[in-house]
C-alpha cells in the first residue's frame, strides 16, 4: 500500500496518511461548528471586496500572494489586525452575500452539508454598516449556499469579550436574525480571554437569550485556563464551549465536562498558529478523547491558519493514527453536537457510516 504525506514542506506534519484514509475524508458528508465568517473569506475574494469598498489590506500590492504572505502573521495581535481588516471590507448587502457565497463554495467542495457559523455583527454596526442591510445579505447568502451548493448556514451571533456593553445590541439582532428566519440559532463569545475580561456582565444577557431559545456556545480554555471554562459553563450555561483545550489542567472541570456531556469544539491547527500547542503531535486532542470527553473537530478561521476543515481530520488522523471508525466518529461528533434538526442529524449520520464501509482500508 502507497502512503502521502500530508504537508512534506512542514515537519510537524510529517505523519503519514493512508490514501484510503485521505478518501474517506474528502467523501464524507460533515457539519463544522467552530468557523468564523469574517475569518473564512479566500484571500482572492476579499482582495475583490477590499477593491470595491476602498480598504488596503496588508500585501495587498502584490495580489493574491501577497495578501497569503499576510495571513502567516507571528501572533494574536497580527491575526487580530487582518482579521479586522477583512471585516472592514464587508460593508453593503452585496459584500455579506457574496461573502457567504463563496465560503459556501469552498464549504461544498469539502462536503460540508451544515455550519454553524460565527459572525461578530457589532463589529461592522459600530462601523456604520446598515444592520438591514447586514441581514439581508446574510440571508441573501445563507438562501444561495442551500439552494445552490447544499449548504446550509446557521448564525452563532457573538459578542467580544471586550466590549461587554456590546451584547445587548448583538442580542437584539440575533432575536431580528432568528424571527425573521434568518438563521441564527446561538450567542456566542469571542475575542481576548484572561482574568482582565470575565463574562461576569454578560450573565443577564445570556440568560435572556437562552430564555429566547437560543443556545450559548461561548469561546473558552483557549488563551486562558480552566477558571475562564468554569465562569462561562456557570455564568453563560454554556451548550458548548468554544476549543476547551485548557481543561485538562483541572481534573474537577473534566469529570463536570464527562458527565454533563458539554462540547468541545477543538481546532488544532488554530492552537498551534497562535501557540497554543507547540505542534499538533503535541495538542492535547488525543488525551480529550482518552478522557471519555465530547469532542469536534473545526477549522476556526481556515485560510488565516492554513487550513481546512478536510485538512484538519487529514493531519490528525495522520498524526495520532486515525482508523477509518475513528474518522468516522469524529465527523459524526459534529453532527451530534450540532443544533441541526434530529430529522437531518439521522439522514446525515446514516450517510457517514455508509461511506465507513465503503471506504474502510482492507
Amino acid at each position: 500500500m502507497t502512503s502521502e504525506r500530508v504537508d512534506p514542506e512542514n515537519p510537524e506534519k510529517e505523519a503519514i496518511l493512508d490514501p484510503k484514509i485521505g478518501a474517506l475524508i474528502e467523501a464524507l458528508p460533515k457539519a463544522e461548528l467552530h468557523v468564523h465568517l469574517e475569518g473564512s473569506v479566500l484571500p482572492a475574494l476579499a482582495l475583490g471586496l477590499a477593491a470595491r469598498r476602498g480598504v488596503t489590506l496588508p500585501g495587498a500590492e502584490r495580489g493574491v500572494l501577497g495578501l497569503r504572505e499576510a495571513y502567516r502573521f507571528t501572533g494574536f495581535s497580527d491575526f487580530i489586525a487582518i482579521y479586522v481588516g477583512i471585516s472592514n471590507c464587508l460593508q453593503q448587502a452585496e459584500d455579506f452575500a457574496e461573502a457567504v457565497v463563496g465560503i459556501g463554495e469552498e464549504l461544498a467542495r469539502q462536503r460540508v452539508r451544515w455550519v454553524e457559523m460565527t459572525f461578530t455583527p457589532m463589529t461592522h454596526v459600530i462601523q456604520g454598516v446598515d444592520p438591514d442591510a447586514m441581514l439581508a445579505g446574510l440571508a441573501e447568502g445563507r438562501r444561495r449556499a442551500r439552494t445552490e451548493l447544499g449548504v446550509e448556514f446557521a448564525w452563532v451571533f457573538d459578542v467580544v469579550r471586550s466590549f461587554p456593553d456590546q451584547a445587548e445590541g448583538t442580542l437584539e439582532l440575533a432575536l431580528r436574525g432568528r424571527d425573521l428566519d434568518e438563521g441564527v440559532i446561538a450567542l456566542g463569545v469571542g475575542g481576548p480571554e484572561g482574568p482582565s475580561f470575565p463574562v461576569d456582565a454578560l450573565a443577564p444577557v445570556f440568560a435572556r437569550a437562552r430564555a429566547l431559545g437560543l443556545h450559548s456556545v461561548p469561546h473558552a480554555g483557549e488563551q486562558d485556563g480552566s477558571q475562564s471554562m468554569w465562569a462561562n459553563l456557570k455564568l453563560l450555561q454554556a451548550d458548548r464551549l468554544g476549543h476547551g483545550v485548557r481543561c485538562l489542567d483541572d481534573p474537577k472541570l473534566v469529570d463536570h465536562l464527562r458527565e454533563h456531556q458539554i462540547p468541545l469544539e477543538v481546532c488544532p491547527s488554530s492552537n498551534v498558529v497562535l501557540g497554543f500547542a507547540p505542534n499538533l503531535a503535541a495538542h492535547p486532542l488525543p488525551e480529550l478523547m482518552r478522557q471519555g470527553l465530547e469532542v469536534s473537530l473545526n477549522s476556526d478561521d481556515p485560510p488565516l491558519f492554513g487550513t481546512t476543515l478536510n485538512e484538519e481530520y487529514r493531519r490528525c488522523a495522520a498524526s495520532f493514527g486515525w482508523s477509518a471508525e475513528q474518522v468516522v466518529s469524529m465527523a459524526g461528533a459534529a453532527v451530534r453536537h450540532s443544533f441541526m434538526p434530529a430529522v437531518r442529524k439521522a439522514e446525515l449520520l446514516a450517510e457517514q457510516a455508509e461511506l465507513l464501509i465503503e471506504h474502510a482500508p482492507i
